[in-house]
């Protein structure tokens, strides 16, 4: 069972709002994030779901050093979010906005829901089945090749791009409203839509599609308290429908492609690259945070997440919570979110990376080892999002001992209320030498009076597989 599904369900596959879909049973999928489970038990309750909350908004101010630069990556109350170096010495240098600014407002039609139900393409109704792939790579070429198989010429043409259209890799954002690449989920018929729904399946670990079905329920939560898209998406309904799916490339097990599955709150980006995957960058937040329910079936998606970081930092005595500290910054958003939307490159992300002396926390290789293995579980609740082929090598990657000798673990926002995920502001980050997971805790855009996530996990080598 997924990690967001709070009800009991033998299959707990299809997302309210969409049509049931038809798997193949993969197994568990499991791993390290187990241990969260654990580790909370014992360590979670001082600190209350300590996690960095956000509004929506991925604009920042780099403090990186010296200087400070203020972006405007996205917003849903078109505020820009702001990462603030009190050091009187910064310089501010203005930078253009992506996924925000004027562009945010002017998509009116991005969350338009087509009937989920209207029969299109050349969909027969028959299952994928893609039992005879003995790898994932296997059976992701598999999933994909169904579901671009079952999409009409019109489909088909929006939905797979080609793997060099490096500006449609980088459109993806947390904004609601926002233009993407590929076929809208509630414009897609039935079969179509439990076909792109297989593929998902196929890229993530149960526990991945668990999260990508709590995001889209959140949202069709939202759409019933009349939330409208913010003003990333004026006039378009927060809606599980409103997600969109594409793959770039020809599908491959030795080759290089795409696939793309975003909307709000979302976006994962899983690149092939000669049948090796790397799923980032990948965005998750969730608004509410806190349990809810959508027809009858409760969502508590990035509760693990959130429970993981929580207990890294609830194991630290006063003088390591203090150095862990980041003194001065304060955080309305994840530094480093959809920054290169749409620019087909990731320059904009790489510079914004603290480097050198302005690296900040606690080293890893510092703590104990019950410490160390509480960043490690922490770790794994984004990275094992992938299916276990894909995570399992990152994970060792990022938690080998030379790796953990240059990964720092961070936290802002008010010192004197301490790690706290009801506090706007909060902010968590781990920050290795490939490794980068921020977590931070905005005021709620719909719900008023309660925080709400934004997360980005990325690899400052391997963002899009190296490939832009």
């Amino acid at each position: 069972m997924g990690k967001n599904r709070v009800t009991h369900h033998d299959n707990a596959a299809s997302i309210v709002a969409c049509a049931p879909e038809e798997e193949v049973a993969r197994g568990p999928r499991l791993g390290l994030r187990a241990q969260v489970l654990l580790v909370s038990t014992v360590c979670v309750a001082p600190l209350a779901a300590a996690v960095a909350c956000g509004s929506d908004s991925v604009g920042d101010t780099d403090t990186a050093g010296s200087a400070s630069a203020t972006d405007g990556t996205g917003s849903d109350t078109d505020a820009s979010a702001s990462v603030t170096d009190t050091d009187a010495a910064s310089v501010t240098d203005t930078d253009a906005g992506t996924g925000s600014g004027t562009d945010s407002g002017t998509d009116t039609d991005a969350g338009t829901e087509t009937d989920a139900g209207t029969e299109t393409g050349t969909d027969t109704g028959a299952p994928v089945d893609c039992s005879a792939a003995t790898t994932n790579i296997e059976e992701v070429v598999c999933a994909a090749e169904a579901f671009l198989a079952g999409l009409s010429s019109d489909e088909l043409s929006a939905a797979n791009l080609p793997f060099s259209d490096a500006v449609s890799r980088t459109k993806w954002s947390n904004l609601p409203g926002q233009e993407r690449p590929g076929v809208q989920m509630g414009a897609l018929s039935t079969d179509s839509q439990a076909r792109a729904l297989t593929l998902m399946t196929a890229v993530l670990s149960s526990a991945g599609r668990s999260d990508l079905d709590g995001v889209r329920a959140a949202d069709d939560y939202l759409g019933t308290m009349g939330g409208m898209g913010g003003m990333g998406g004026m006039g378009g309904q927060y809606a599980a429908g409103n997600y969109y799916v594409s793959v770039l490339g020809t599908p491959s097990t030795t080759g290089d492609f795409a696939v793309m599955f975003g909307g709000h709150h979302m976006a994962f980006n899983m690149t092939y690259i000669a049948g090796v995957g790397y799923p980032i960058p990948n965005h998750l937040g969730v608004e509410p945070k806190a349990e809810f329910t959508v027809d009858g079936e409760a969502y508590a998606p990035m509760t693990g997440e959130g429970a993981a970081l929580l207990a890294v930092f609830a194991a630290f005595d006063s003088e390591t919570l203090a150095a862990a500290f980041l003194a001065g910054q304060t955080f309305s958003d994840v530094l480093i979110g959809p920054v290169e939307y749409g620019t087909g490159s990731v320059d904009a992300a790489q510079a914004k990376y603290p480097t050198g002396s302005n690296r900040a926390g606690v080293l890893v290789s510092t703590l104990s080892s019950e410490q160390q293995a509480l960043v490690t579980a922490a770790i794994a609740e984004w990275v094992e999002d992938a299916d276990p082929e894909v995570a399992a090598e990152l994970m060792a990657a990022y938690t080998a001992e030379e790796a953990f000798a240059d990964t720092y673990v961070a936290w802002a926002g008010t010192e004197d209320a301490g790690v706290d995920a009801d506090v706007n502001g909060t902010y968590m980050r781990i920050d290795g030498p490939r490794l980068w997971i921020e977590l931070a805790c905005q005021n709620g855009v719909v719900i008023q009076g309660q925080t709400h996530y934004h997360s980005i996990y990325r690899d400052k080598q391997f963002d899009y597989g190296g490939s832009l």
